[in-house]
């Protein structure tokens, strides 16, 4: 059995065999090897975050027990008394919610399959729609602001001009990863328990925090601000964990696909002869790169809680009437935002490079770098282009579930108009959810892709023939 986990290969073409059907099958590589024997990287970055949550879950266990919740619960009996919706009834319009969602998100990762060059042209067409739309209400709201939306519309339109060239690449990268994620529906899995795993420790993170503000204030003073603070970090550096877990997970998969993924003979068919591929990436993403994972999430979230802590000082400067403070906080929020969105969309690379080669962060980093001094705007393109579809796609999944559940609960005969408010934002909501666990692994899967394509082209020559072909056609710089 292979273990597809990679290492870079500084020397000439070498070659690996993989068995495909009881054979061995004799696969040509430039740059990448087998590496049977990862190691762990990052360990200290691993310990730091366990402490986080070992002291996230001390101060959940002292400030919780301790939190009134005599109101909470009170209101709590109010709405349960004030409501005049059946049990039944709630039952049949959350699971509506829940099923239609899934539903049409099944339905439109079949028309990103089977249309997606048709669907990538169609949502850049909506979204510059929608743009134009926006920067007409923004200039009747205020006039400086409406001229400068009006000014990214115009952007976003010549953007669709300059990059039409670039819509068959994106097209065939785009079916592949559907075509992928439809083979290992094991990948929407591990999404979606992300979601869960997510939600239920920021729920405790979120209600830890509540209690903590006022039972630290009242016992010790302004210490209840430095807990304030750490909670704030230990919530986004746990999602930075999270989602970046998920991340490696399934880029691993897609790593597996790329290079033990063989065309059979005589059909297109493509076989993988590692055995539950994704459950062996995501033991790696849990062991030996976990490390590399948590070093990247906490540079992300430090300046992510930098951030919040300016934006918290601007709210407060305003009330006080501090102009020259609130000014100040801006431009420092300003500037972190900036920070922390290039180093996110970074992270995306780095973690792909963590998840294939199986690197510490520093050095996945810093071989990020150089694939974006190369690669970076064919990477910017391409990932603008998918996600379009993909953000697209979320409204349309939120909206019709929201018009599905409203026509259910007319057919019900609920007549209160705040019930079908509320269902309706909860369809709109779990519509979106869901399919933000589609849009996660698609990126990933893009992300995945392009690197390994950017790296090492000529494995897909002798995996997948045809495929390569098509990239030849579209996207033929990257083989030279």
């Amino acid at each position: 059995m292979i273990d597809p986990y990679y290492s870079s290969q500084q020397d000439s073409l070498s070659e690996h065999l993989i068995t495909v059907n009881s054979k061995n099958v004799k696969v040509r590589s430039s740059k990448v090897e087998i590496n049977n024997s990862p190691k762990y990287q990052d360990v200290w970055a691993t310990v730091i975050y366990v402490l986080v949550v070992l002291i996230t879950l001390v101060i959940a266990g002292i400030s919780i027990p301790h939190m009134d919740t005599d109101k909470l619960c009170d209101g709590c009996k109010r709405k349960r008394n004030s409501s005049g919706n059946s049990t039944s009834d709630m039952i049949i319009m959350l699971s509506a919610c829940l099923i239609s969602s899934i539903l049409f998100t099944m339905i439109y990762m079949v028309l990103m399959q089977r249309f997606a060059g048709k669907m990538i042209i169609g949502t850049f067409i909506i979204s510059i729609i929608l743009n134009l739309i926006y920067a007409i209400i923004t200039f009747f709201i205020n006039f400086i602001m409406g001229f400068v939306m009006i000014f990214f519309a115009f952007l976003y339109i010549l953007c669709f001009f300059l990059w039409r060239s670039r819509i068959p690449f994106a097209k065939v990268m785009l079916t592949t990863v559907t075509t992928v994620t439809k083979k290992y529906p094991a990948t929407i899995f591990f999404g979606f328990m992300g979601c869960l795993i997510g939600a239920i420790w920021y729920g405790i993170i979120g209600i830890t925090l509540i209690a903590s503000i006022t039972y630290f204030n009242e016992l010790i003073g302004g210490t209840s601000y430095v807990i304030y603070v750490f909670l704030l970090f230990s919530f986004y550096l746990s999602a930075q964990v999270i989602n970046n877990t998920v991340h490696v997970t399934i880029s691993g998969l897609f790593a597996t696909y790329y290079f033990c993924g063989i065309t059979q003979s005589g059909s297109n068919k493509i076989q993988v002869n590692v055995k539950n591929p994704t459950l062996k990436s995501f033991k790696r993403a849990i062991t030996t790169s976990f490390g590399s994972i948590c070093f990247g999430s906490i540079v992300i979230a430090v300046f992510q809680t930098l951030r919040a802590l300016a934006q918290s000082a601007k709210n407060d400067a305003q009330e006080d009437g501090n102009c020259l403070l609130v000014i100040l906080m801006c431009c420092i929020e300003c500037i972190l935002s900036c920070i922390s969105d290039m180093i996110e969309y970074f992270n995306v690379y780095a973690f792909t490079e963590v998840a294939i080669y199986g690197k510490s962060y520093c050095q996945a980093a810093k071989d990020t770098w150089e694939l974006c001094k190369s690669y970076g705007i064919d990477a910017v393109i391409n990932d603008s282009l998918i996600s379009n579809v993909l953000s697209i796609g979320s409204l349309t999944i939120g909206c019709l579930s929201a018009v599905i559940v409203i026509v259910i609960g007319f057919i019900l005969g609920i007549s209160n108009a705040i019930s079908f408010i509320i269902y309706g934002i909860i369809a709109f909501l779990m519509g979106c959810m869901i399919f933000s666990v589609v849009a996660q692994v698609i990126n990933s899967g893009v992300a995945t892709t392009f690197v390994c394509l950017c790296e090492d082209p000529e494995t897909l020559r002798y995996t997948k023939p045809e495929l390569w072909e098509k990239i030849k056609d579209t996207y033929p710089s990257v083989l030279i």
